[in-house]
């Protein structure tokens, strides 16, 4: 028995309508899930800095990872007026999705001295195994010594840091510093242009560890009042104002006299340093006076450094004071800022003092010893000179090395600064070590999957498709040559 066909052309909305969504489904089948952000699959936690000592430095952090960490690196710098000092490590790493990362820097090592009151920037550098990377916010502190707990105060451009109950000392260095910067700047015609830290000890004994090792001998008989231990730091260990002012007065006689290819002798630097004490000191005044009178006085070519003799180191500063006084009293403070600026300016000493004052070393000397009443001394004539040594009161801080090894050396045991080789103390984009700190983080490295725009355009072409394909089914309905429902062509 047959029956009426069914209209063939019936079917076709229906078939459209299927062609359409089994190609949507098919098109949302070929796409990958969308990617979440790549700066949350790695979360950077518990920032942290301590110090059980002066001599070392550790860094910490807590990370999460979904993929785990390949690798993590600290860049850290050490800001100095003079320009800031940089270097990196890197650290181990687990490679689990949640781990604590620990960076060891010793800060005080036979080619690195970093002093305590510096102030570091620093930032973690962070990749995990999928190849995304991760980089923390700049982050700054002033490292202090973690044995004690430290109170600070500013005023103006100087801020001291003490510890314990020696409030009275913290006053007496903040004054002392304030007023000696004012009276050198005076002096030598200079402003000091950036600010000024001072960190007091309670004793030279409790203090021992955060200074610059030197030899035993040295250190059994020299008392140790203060040091200016970089551009902008001085150190404190007797609070009395004599030693506080002449360790300020270095921080001026930097800015007045160093130039980028000179520096000025120790003995004019620490001939201007006592000077700008309340007096000069009996131990000074004591020691100067048995060698006028014994005719034992010290070349003034022999004063371009401090002696390495602990017994010369009265008559060191006593006779330094006593040159810079003569110059002041003879021709006048306007003409001792101006020595300074000429050696700033790139002349040697001997250079300076004959445009400034119309002699050189020798000369100087044997006037000196006139004005004290002994005889000139057979001079030497120039000589070759060159850049002498910076007293101790005026070392800066050495450079810091960067634990990255050179070409074909072994690597720095992972989580410490290695000591390789110190770096140049230039500027840290000079120095090799990496971008700066502070830098805007580089940007979470995009993923291997398609991002949400992408999932949009494609979606919305399928949703595109169905409706002209449907559209089109409807528009075949709709045509005149189509049969009256329930006719058929028949078999």
């Amino acid at each position: 028995m047959t029956g009426p066909r069914p209209p063939a052309r019936a079917f076709r909305p229906a078939l459209a309508l299927a062609v359409g969504g089994a190609l949507a489904v098919a098109l949302l089948a070929t796409l990958p899930a969308a990617s979440p952000a790549r700066a949350g699959e790695i979360a950077v936690e518990r920032l942290a800095t301590r110090s059980e000592d002066p001599r070392e430095l550790t860094f910490t952090a807590r990370v999460r990872s979904v993929a785990g960490l390949a690798s993590a690196r600290l860049e850290y710098l050490v800001l100095n007026p003079d320009g800031n000092i940089g270097g990196s490590g890197e650290v181990e790493v687990s490679g689990g999705p949640e781990e604590d990362l620990i960076f060891t820097l010793q800060t005080i090592a036979p080619r690195r001295y970093i002093p305590v009151g510096s102030e570091f920037s620093y930032r973690w550098l962070l990749e995990d195994r999928e190849g995304t990377e991760f980089v923390t916010e700049e982050q700054r502190f002033v490292f202090l010594d973690g044995r004690y707990s430290w109170k600070s105060r500013t005023e103006g451009l100087v801020t001291v840091y003490w510890y314990g109950s020696s409030t009275a000392a913290a006053e007496l260095a903040l004054a002392s510093t304030a007023s000696s910067l004012r009276d050198t700047e005076d002096l030598l015609e200079v402003t000091v242009p950036y600010p000024v830290k001072v960190v007091v000890w309670r004793s030279e004994a409790e203090g021992e560890l955060a200074q610059r090792p030197r030899s035993g001998v040295f250190d059994a008989t020299v008392i140790t009042g203060g040091q200016r231990v970089a551009p902008d730091l001085l150190f404190v260990f007797e609070p009395s104002r004599i030693v506080i002012r002449h360790e300020a007065a270095h921080i001026v006689t930097k800015v007045a006299g160093d130039g980028p290819f000179t520096t000025i002798p120790s003995w004019l630097d620490e001939g201007t340093a006592v000077y700008m004490q309340p007096e000069p000191g009996a131990g000074y005044t004591v020691a100067l006076a048995g060698a006028v009178g014994g005719d034992r006085t010290l070349p003034l070519r022999g004063l371009a450094s401090p002696p390495g003799d602990p017994g010369r180191v009265d008559l060191f500063y006593g006779q330094s004071w006593s040159v810079v006084s003569h110059l002041i009293d003879v021709y006048g403070r306007p003409a001792l800022a101006e020595l300074y600026r000429t050696v700033k300016a790139g002349s040697l000493i001997d250079d300076a003092l004959r445009e400034v004052y119309g002699l050189d070393q020798d000369s100087l000397y044997n006037e000196w010893r006139a004005a004290n009443g002994l005889p000139p001394v057979a001079v030497t004539g120039r000589s070759a000179i060159t850049a002498p040594a910076p007293s101790e009161a005026t070392v800066a801080p050495l450079a810091v090395p960067t634990s990255r090894p050179a070409d074909g050396a072994a690597p720095a045991p992972a989580g410490t600064a290695g000591d390789a080789s110190p770096e140049t103390g230039a500027p840290a984009e000079a120095a090799g070590a990496g971008e700066p700190a502070g830098a805007t983080p580089a940007a979470a490295a995009d993923g291997d999957g398609v991002g949400a725009r992408p999932v949009l355009i494609l979606l919305t072409v399928t949703a595109l498709l169905v409706l002209l394909l449907g559209g089109g089914a409807v528009a075949l309905m709709r045509r005149p040559d189509r049969p009256p429902p329930g006719r058929g062509s028949g078999f």
